[in-house]
């Protein structure tokens, strides 16, 4: 999720921790016809070919949406992290050799787009030691991996041998986030102890028998294998599970709850390592992808929850409530009729709201994704730790996107937000950019695969509020929700810089938003673990982003006049897929230059 100044200078801003020559960052004004391919544009369409063949082979999760066998789990270390800032380094001065003139306006948002990436990695390996994303719920691939590799063929003996290299790896992977801990140990550089509490159950929850474990393959993919077939391979599954993965999580938990608890620290927030403080500047310039400072983006959070008191105020009083807000809250914790009493409840309500905008959504849209969206729940082994759900989405196994909804403590769980959140996350926000992003053929593959903060959870609430547009809160305790969760995340621009970059400790930051908010003190707790430990600086991008779209959209109406059409906006901002939002800023001045088509 405001930025300020122009695109340019973000450009800039966003690339100088790279320590290379600065590239050109202007667009070319149009695309204009060439009877040949340009040197920049040949010098290009290689460095793409590459960048995505890469992609392809390195990302793990692209490689089963995409149907192909996964070869290999990422490399978390430090070597790994430094080799690709290497290679990083060396396409950054071939980008910054391309001539702008010689490229159109969508070959240079290729070029932005890989330069970005380089950025990326390079900034990887700089702060590899301040990032603790190996081990904490939210960002750790450990959640990921075992539904990767339960994804995989074990058709053929070749599958199989590949199914157990990977159990083999996995293990080692487990044993790589154990040596990481202890190597930032050694430099001063530690967990908080109050991470420990989830990250420690988190740990233990992977050590299960082997028939109950998450890595097994999934029953149905073992029945089209012959008996003889199915018993000797799905021995020696469990010997791997009970011989390497469980005694590797063993290891970590171990480690976790014994010779590193001491060693825990009691703050939270980036800011409070050393070198801290640059590091979470990268972070705000890796989420927001705008020029913009913490202490800029914690005022625009104060503005943002002053501007929203006063809105929930006057819904309040249309309601008729003559209270507190404190009173109204109270109310709205134990009202029945926001609660549930079972998770497939839960479920329908999200489906129901779903059901009342897809009939609108081609009025305003030109195209809409061929695939379908629904909601599931999460695995319960996940929920503790997690305080929402997530979004996945279609991949070559499965044609259907889905939200998986936290289905937990239902007595806390209120569905005064269900509206916002289902339109945020399927139709027309995750759901529906996703998948368009993803059938769009027309873009080089790895841009189909792009996932910029900003710009996807920035697009997220864009939806969920052009839901109000179209009167889809006409219920006032919809709209309610609705400001409630603009709210929310409101609230997160200023407990995230706020714990990162001010000095608040925790406790400040769940007294804020306790105030501010609806959510549980439970919810609060990982939430705002989440902000200082697990993610900094991702909360950011939900408001900065969809405040940038907003910006951007009545930029484009004000100076396209009566030329300004809404599904040709919206058609603009999606078919290109995801990308920093400076180059989002770009891309529309070269089509507001074209007459906004």
């Amino acid at each position: 999720m405001r930025r300020l100044p122009s695109a340019a200078c973000a450009a800039a801003f966003l690339l100088a921790a790279a320590t290379t020559a600065q590239a050109p960052a202007r667009a070319p004004a149009r695309a204009t016809a060439r009877p040949d391919s340009t040197p920049s544009a040949r010098t290009l369409a290689r460095l793409a070919t590459e960048h995505d063949a890469r992609g392809r082979e390195e990302d793990a999760a692209r490689r089963v949406r995409e149907g192909l066998p996964l070869l290999h789990l990422p490399d978390l270390s430090f070597a790994g992290a430094e080799r690709r800032a290497a290679r990083a380094r060396e396409v950054i001065k071939e980008i910054d050799r391309l001539v702008p003139r010689e490229l159109t306006p969508d070959e240079w948002t290729t070029s932005r787009l890989i330069r970005f990436a380089q950025v990326e990695a390079i900034e990887d390996a700089r702060f590899h030691w301040l990032s603790f994303a190996a081990i904490t719920p939210y960002a750790s691939p450990l959640r990921s991996v075992p539904l990767l590799i339960a994804a995989q063929s074990v058709d053929t003996p070749e599958d199989r041998a590949r199914y157990l290299a990977l159990l083999a790896e996995a293990a080692a992977m487990t044993d790589t986030v154990r040596e990481g801990l202890e190597a930032r140990r050694l430099r001063g550089l530690t967990l908080p102890a109050e991470e420990l509490r989830l990250i420690i159950p988190y740990v233990r929850d992977f050590i299960q028998p082997p028939s109950q474990s998450r890595y097994l393959p999934p029953a149905a993919r073992l029945a089209t294998l012959d008996a003889a077939t199915r018993a000797s391979f799905t021995a020696d599954v469990e010997a791997a599970i009970t011989l390497r993965l469980n005694p590797a999580f063993e290891r970590l938990a171990a480690y976790l709850d014994g010779p590193y608890r001491p060693a825990a620290r009691a703050t939270v927030g980036v800011g409070n390592l050393p070198g801290g403080d640059a590091f979470y500047r990268a972070l705000v310039r890796r989420h927001v992808t705008l020029d913009v400072l913490p202490d800029a983006v914690h005022r625009i959070g104060l503005a943002e929850v002053a501007r929203l008191d006063t809105a929930m105020a006057a819904v309040r009083a249309e309601l008729g409530f003559t209270g507190t807000k404190a009173e109204f809250h109270a109310r709205l914790r134990t009202d029945p009729r926001f609660f549930v009493k079972t998770p497939e409840e839960f479920g329908a309500v999200l489906m129901r709201h779903d059901a009342r905008i897809r009939p609108r959504v081609g009025d305003h849209f030109a195209t809409l994704p061929r695939a379908q969206g629904d909601v599931r729940r999460l695995d319960p082994r996940l929920e503790a730790s997690l305080t929402f759900g997530f979004y996945e989405p279609p991949s070559a196994r499965d044609s259907m996107g889905h939200y998986y909804y936290n289905g937990s403590k239902l007595d806390q769980r209120s569905t005064l937000q269900a509206a916002a959140l289902i339109y945020h996350e399927l139709i027309p926000g995750h759901h529906f950019q996703i998948a368009l992003t993803l059938e769009n053929q027309a873009l080089p593959p790895f841009r189909r695969s792009e996932t910029h903060t900003a710009f996807i959870e920035g697009w997220g609430d864009y939806a969920s509020a052009f839901a109000g547009e179209l009167g889809l809160y006409g219920d006032l305790y919809d709209r309610y929700g609705r400001l409630m969760m603009d709210m929310f995340i409101s609230c997160r621009l200023v407990v995230d810089t706020g714990m990162n970059a001010l000095g608040w400790s925790r406790e400040r930051a769940i007294a804020f938003m306790r105030e501010h908010t609806l959510e549980s003190d439970t919810q609060l707790d990982t939430e705002t673990l989440r902000y200082s430990v697990d993610l900094p600086g991702q909360a950011l991008a939900y408001k900065m982003g969809a405040r940038e779209f907003l910006v951007l959209r009545e930029d484009a109406r004000k100076r396209l006049g009566s030329r300004f059409d809404l599904k040709a906006w919206h058609a603009m901002v999606l078919g290109a897929g995801s990308m920093p939002m400076y180059v989002l800023r770009q891309r529309q001045e070269a089509w507001i230059a074209a007459g906004g088509h």
